[in-house]
């Protein structure tokens, strides 16, 4: 009797095959396996055990990795044998894919391990990753085949009526509709060297087989046979007239064509006798002849389409004549080419790379991928580097350039429209000229006056985000330089200070990190060493993300990451989107990826713009940092993951995570890369010099500037990665940032900023906890309209003088400024908080859902400005 498979947990006694053998997933990269691998449930069939059932609801597809599958149609007691499915075979498509009921019946011959892939998995899979998709053309394309054979004997009582209305034709009539059926086109010119009395037919005896187009150059004809006759007719000529002589009919057209140069009918004939060589030699010869028409290119598009792909992406000529006809066709397909093209890179000459890369520039332009466009000819201008790992870096800008454009969109105050962008300019405009006109108040200078008018000119600019926000700050230092209110050379002194040069270094060192990929390698270590339930993989998670959150200085980088580890690990226990479980996974990923970084010094690049504001006064290590922080962060994971755990409480996961997927995803990875070796030295050598800085007294910016050279020497950070992989818009942006602070301090504006905060803050003053927790509620306000690094800055300037009178010093100042500004009470507050809830396309949790955390977190970060207090007044930052 037959019982139906179950799943069983497999561990390292069956061990696993080659994921890379399993020819669904040729051509995904090691890193794309081994987060695929994580997605997939492992199954064991017994021998003469039932998969399932013809009939059975089909709602994924199944890869035999051991063993065999037998495939049968029929009830249980008069089942017909229809295939034997080895290793690497897949079935179970057509239903997956279609969500219609199993066709056929799946009994294991001998023990099988299988790979199960849902509907879900199989849908974002084949959005993913092109070659997948291509996989299924492919497999649907032979089982239309099959499909065909079956339609044979419909097809037959078709014949039978042609033959006939064939019989009642003349037989002039009957052998030009027969001569016409053997070609897609037929022109007039052909027709008239074969049948030299064509012009006596009668044409109404065929013209409901044929449709007859006239050319607007000359008034030439062509005729086609309607798509519903042409098989039926194709087959009659061969029955009238033999094999022999349609192929000698077949040549014969192809000789006038080619020596006539008529490109269309010629194309159109290669294409339809699968000549995919004469293909590739006419489109050559059509191409260096010049281009005579847009119906001639449509011809031409659509004879390379049929062109196999190998064919295509192995010759650089041929693709770059694909590629320039797919930009007004199909540019996401050219996209798609280009990629596997670079990808697999070999024969194409620096040049022919550096051509294929424009062409790429003006396939993304057209799609409106302007940032895409950008890094395509930042490849086609390195030219003779090694424009495969230049490749793999805008691949990767790119794949993360979606979610990016979604925050961006969703964080915007007001909506930058044409009016509302005409109106702030206005306002803009009359704040500068009234901060002018105006008579000095509250102490200030004309100058100072002026500065304060520039400075809401560019919050106006800041909150309608009409440009970005490094030109606004640009502008700033201009118009201070133009208007006499600073000398230029303290308008620029931000750019010439230590931190400064300490972001650019830090940034290097991201983007050496980030390119290796170690990161992804670290956190499915983080994860194999805690359970595999859903409690232990969210501890996993908090692990991973504490462990990371120093080696990388971006926020936004590691929530992308932390997140979709999330919902692969949610995918793999059966948690539905949204779901408690996925939520409460990706939730606790986006907390502890993103929301630590001010815990410690490299943790965010904004941690080192805010306090570079104040260094020079009262100088941080980050080895100070991080002990400064230390209650504060087990506070924050005390209440932050408490709260995640009970606001999802009773989670039950249909299955865990096998500590055998991990192992075969760390496999598929492979050992330390020369790339990941270096990353990995030159940062945690570097943070190991800041640990140790009261020992050798060295400043952290000649340690960046030692892991810098490091990773230039050893190729790790090379030219491409320099110009892409730095955010050099944001080194625009703090440059004026530092250079801010340092004019406002000379015209006396901080003095009056200070007097008018103090008005309101100065009740609060009186006791540290109090003016702690009020500084948070008004970051929390100022975050409503003015977000990010602007608001940092403003608040820190602000109130760093109030921070002195109340006996706080500027770190715990800073330190309170950065876990206040990043609240997520509503959802454009929150970069970070956009950013993973757009990584993982939306799936993982919901805004209702992410709200509960967010108040969760705001008060959170009042409980740590009260709470720490006493441990900080124990150091003597608190007096």
């Amino acid at each position: 009797m037959l019982v139906r498979s179950t799943t069983f947990p497999c561990r390292g006694t069956y061990g696993f095959m080659h994921i890379t053998d399993i020819r669904m997933f040729a051509g995904l990269s090691k890193m794309e396996l081994a987060k695929l691998l994580g997605k997939l449930e492992r199954r064991r069939l017994a021998p003469g055990e039932l998969l399932f059932e013809q009939g059975d609801p089909g709602g994924s597809l199944f890869l035999i990795e051991r063993g065999a599958i037998e495939l049968f149609s029929g009830a249980e007691d008069a089942r017909r044998s229809l295939a034997v499915l080895a290793e690497g075979d897949s079935l179970g498509e057509m239903a997956a894919l279609t969500g219609e009921a199993r066709t056929a019946t799946a009994i294991a011959s001998t023990e099988c391990f299988l790979y199960e892939i849902d509907r879900d998995t199989l849908d974002r899979l084949i959005e993913e990753h092109p070659a997948i998709s291509s996989y299924f053309i492919r497999l649907l394309s032979e089982r239309l085949t099959a499909t065909n054979a079956r339609l044979q004997a419909s097809k037959e009582s078709r014949a039978a009526w042609i033959a006939s209305e064939l019989q009642a034709m003349g037989e002039a009539e009957a052998s030009f509709l027969l001569w016409c059926a053997s070609f897609p086109i037929a022109t007039e010119e052909l027709a008239a060297s074969v049948f030299p009395t064509m012009a006596e037919m009668d044409e109404s005896r065929w013209r409901t087989f044929l449709r007859v187009e006239t050319v607007p150059e000359g008034g030439r004809r062509r005729f086609r046979v309607r798509p519903a006759y042409q098989g039926a007719l194709s087959d009659a000529a061969v029955e009238r007239v033999g094999l022999a002589a349609k192929r000698e009919w077949i040549e014969r057209a192809m000789r006038h064509y080619e020596a006539a140069d008529d490109w269309i009918p010629l194309l159109a004939l290669y294409e339809a006798e699968g000549e995919a060589s004469r293909i590739v030699d006419a489109i050559r010869r059509w191409a260096r002849a010049g281009r005579e028409s847009t119906e001639e290119e449509e011809a031409a598009f659509h004879a390379l389409r049929g062109v196999p792909r190998p064919t295509l992406t192995a010759d650089a000529e041929l693709l770059t004549t694909f590629l320039s006809l797919c930009r007004e066709r199909e540019p996401e397909l050219g996209l798609e080419l280009l990629e596997e093209a670079l990808d697999r890179g070999e024969g194409l000459s620096a040049a022919e790379r550096a051509s294929l890369c424009e062409q790429g520039a003006g396939l993304a332009r057209v799609l409106q991928r302007h940032r895409l466009a950008l890094d395509y000819l930042r490849l086609a201008e390195a030219g003779s580097g090694d424009a495969r790992q230049e490749y793999e870096l805008a691949k990767l800008q790119a794949s993360s350039r979606k979610s990016r454009l979604l925050t961006e969109r969703a964080s915007r105050f007001v909506k930058a429209t044409q009016w509302n962008a005409a109106l702030t300019i206005a306002l803009a405009i009359a704040c500068i000229a009234i901060s002018f006109l105006l008579p000095p108040v509250a102490g200030l200078s004309r100058e100072g006056m002026g500065f304060i008018g520039i400075g809401i000119a560019a919050v106006l600019l800041w909150i309608v985000n009409i440009v970005p926000d490094y030109v606004v700050a640009l502008g700033m230092a201009m118009l201070w330089a133009t208007f006499g209110l600073v000398e230029p050379e303290v308008a620029l002194s931000g750019f010439g200070s230590e931190t400064w040069l300490y972001m650019v270094f830090i940034m290097a060192l991201s983007a050496v990190v980030t390119r290796s990929g170690i990161l992804y390698r670290f956190s499915l270590h983080a994860l194999k060493r805690f359970p595999s339930s859903y409690r232990g993989q969210a501890w996993g998670i908090v692990a991973g993300g504490l462990l990371l959150n120093p080696l990388i200085p971006s926020s936004s980088a590691k929530v992308s990451l932390g997140v979709p580890i999330a919902r692969t690990i949610s995918e793999s226990m059966g948690f539905k989107d949204r779901s408690d479980g996925a939520a409460g996974l990706g939730l606790t990923a986006m907390t502890f990826y993103g929301f630590t970084a001010p815990f410690v010094l490299t943790g965010s690049y904004t941690n080192a713009m805010a306090y570079g504001l104040v260094e020079s006064a009262a100088p941080v290590g980050w080895l100070d940092w991080a002990l400064y922080a230390l209650p504060a962060g087990i506070v924050f994971t005390a209440i932050l993951f408490g709260g995640v755990s009970l606001s999802f409480r009773g989670v039950r996961a249909a299955k865990s995570v096998s500590a055998d997927v991990l192992n075969e995803q760390l496999r598929l990875l492979g050992p330390l890369s020369a790339r990941e070796r270096d990353a990995l030295i030159a940062v945690v050598g570097a943070i190991v010099l800041m640990v140790l800085q009261p020992l050798h007294g060295l400043a952290n910016v000649w340690i960046l500037l030692l892991a810098f050279a490091y990773t230039i020497i050893r190729g790790a950070l090379d030219r491409q990665t320099l110009l892409t992989g730095i955010d050099w818009s944001f080194l625009l942006f703090l440059g004026v940032a530092f250079s801010f602070a340092a004019a406002a301090s000379r015209l006396g504006v901080v003095d009056a900023l200070t007097g008018a905060l103090g008005e309101g803050m100065g009740a609060f003053a009186a006791s540290p906890a109090i003016f702690l927790a009020a500084v948070a509620l008004l970051s929390f306000a100022v975050t409503l309209v003015i977000r990010d690094d602007p608001a940092v800055i403003l608040l820190v300037v602000a109130l760093l003088p109030l921070a002195e009178q109340a006996g706080v010093h500027p770190w715990v100042l800073v330190f309170v400024v950065l876990l206040s500004t990043d609240p997520f009470f509503f959802t454009y507050q929150s970069p970070t908080y956009l950013t993973a809830y757009f990584s993982s396309e939306e799936a993982s949790f919901s805004h209702r859902q992410g709200r509960r955390v967010g108040l969760l977190y705001g008060l959170t970060v009042l409980a740590i400005a009260v709470l720490c207090v006493p441990y900080w007044r124990w150091l003597g930052l608190i007096w």
